[in-house]
């Protein structure tokens, strides 16, 4: 199964994040609403997402307390609005194209750490929770890209 078929079907469960390293064995079977669609899921990613739920968190705890913008970059990052916080996705993204088109898979790698970072403190700039994104890639599912587009507003 394609990994973003999997993230939208095991997003409900848990945190935004959380649930995509639950293992199918660590959950109820009833729980899951389609147990065939996980089943070929039966270890977490080395990597797993509970590490952009914990970045998540943090994030929330620095937006919170604006008095560490002295010492938290992403406190000064939020501190300085939404305008900066978007300007740094686009830096971050044209990085990871950068890299891309040298053919530099560690250097994508860094980059998209750091795109992920800066994607998320935008979310939190603008009061988006994770789980909205996660809701828009469920609306999208099983339609096509070209319609889907197509379906835009112009």
């Amino acid at each position: 199964m394609h990994a973003s078929r999997w993230l939208v079907t095991t997003a409900a469960y848990g945190s935004a994040w959380s649930a995509l390293t639950a293992l199918p064995a660590s959950r109820p079977e009833t729980s899951w609403p389609n147990a065939k669609t996980v089943k070929c899921h039966q270890e977490a990613p080395a990597a797993g997402f509970d590490k952009l739920d914990r970045l998540w968190h943090t994030i929330e705890e620095r937006k919170a307390r604006t008095q560490d913008a002295g010492r938290s970059w992403t406190a000064r990052l939020l501190a300085k609005g939404t305008d900066k916080c978007a300007q740094k996705v686009g830096e971050e993204a044209t990085e990871v194209c950068i890299e891309a088109a040298a053919r530099r898979p560690t250097g994508v790698v860094k980059e998209s750490a750091d795109l992920l970072f800066h994607l998320l403190v935008l979310w939190a700039s603008m009061g988006i929770e994770p789980g909205q994104v996660l809701d828009e890639l469920a609306r999208r599912e099983g339609t096509s890209g070209v319609d889907e587009k197509e379906s835009r507003p112009r």
